[in-house]
């Protein structure tokens, strides 16, 4: 596995980076920014089409790049018989299937002519399906039985919970640069008001990330042992990433309390939109920063043992 590791971390990252993006971007839009007619349309949709098409190209080169790292072999010296039955003849295999198609699915609705509502609900489903099938792969897929089912489950949930924070954190720091630079077409107090109301559903996100987070923790390694499994390597990047966690959660509360003074001066004639706007951008920059590490994270921390080696 020594060869394809280096190359099989990054597809990892760009796998699990674009797919939550995907999903986080589409539900969020659906979810807190319909109807708003200061949000364009086509606002961010050609960036979203192009990851959109790598996602899958990156689905299947992260198969093979894993199937060559389990058979100990370079990927040029796999022959289809080999490749069938890793695809179709294990539980991995299967959710690469039912990932693909999703993605295509996905994609699908994405670049129909007339998507509309109907389009932009198929896409968020096709997507949400396809992070939920992240879960078949890695630490969750080892454990077996229905406390497996149970397991690969709480994964899914915290993932989509985490894609969507994801997804409000990249709509955010859109909107905010826009308006920082064109107050005339994105109205700062509305943008600070959307952001206002966000905060329940955001508490309400990182609490359920936070939750299904320690349970995934317990049934990987349980939660007894965290003081030896932090003298492993695994320990030492599972620390990082509840620091960098950490971090986030420390630029949220800071985006929330901007948001909130903003609100309560709302009718201050004293009141500096750009200020204001330029405090957010800065805070969720760090955090959106603060996120990508998470998932270079995760990407790594999913091909490694908690275990003393």
């Amino acid at each position: 596995m020594e060869m394809g590791e280096p190359t099989e971390q990054v597809l990892r990252f760009a796998h699990y980076a674009s797919l939550l993006v995907l999903f986080g971007w589409t539900a969020f839009r659906l979810v807190r920014l319909r109807g708003l007619d200061w949000v364009s349309p086509n606002e961010g949709k050609a960036a979203l089409i192009f990851v959109a098409i790598c996602a899958p190209l990156l689905s299947i080169a992260l198969m093979l790049v894993s199937i060559a790292a389990m058979m100990g072999a370079p990927i040029a010296s796999l022959d289809w018989p080999m490749v069938e039955a890793m695809i179709f003849g294990t539980d991995m295999g299967t959710g690469f299937l039912i990932r693909l198609a999703l993605l295509v699915a996905g994609l699908g609705a994405l670049l129909a002519s007339r998507a509309g509502k109907s389009g932009r609900l198929i896409a968020v489903i096709g997507f949400a399906g396809a992070v939920f099938t992240l879960s078949w792969s890695g630490h969750a897929a080892a454990t077996e039985g229905g406390l497996g089912l149970f397991h690969r489950l709480n994964n899914g949930i915290h993932l989509l919970a985490a894609s969507l924070w994801l997804g409000a954190i990249c709509w955010f720091l859109l909107l905010t640069v826009k308006a920082h630079r064109q107050p005339d077409g994105i109205p700062p107090k509305a943008l600070l008001r959307v952001m206002h109301v966000f905060a329940p559903l955001g508490v309400g996100l990182v609490a359920t990330v936070a939750v299904t987070g320690l349970i995934n923790g317990q049934l990987i390694f349980g939660l007894e042992n965290s003081v030896p499994v932090l003298a492993t390597p695994y320990g030492v990047l599972l620390a990082a990433k509840v620091m960098l966690v950490g971090g986030m959660l420390a630029f949220g509360a800071h985006n929330a309390r901007i948001e909130r003074q903003a609100a309560l001066n709302g009718e201050s004639e004293r009141l500096e939109p750009s200020i204001t706007l330029s405090r957010l951008r800065r805070s969720l920059a760090g955090e959106f920063m603060s996120a990508a590490g998470v998932i270079g994270l995760v990407a790594v921390l999913g091909m490694m043992s908690p275990m003393m080696m």
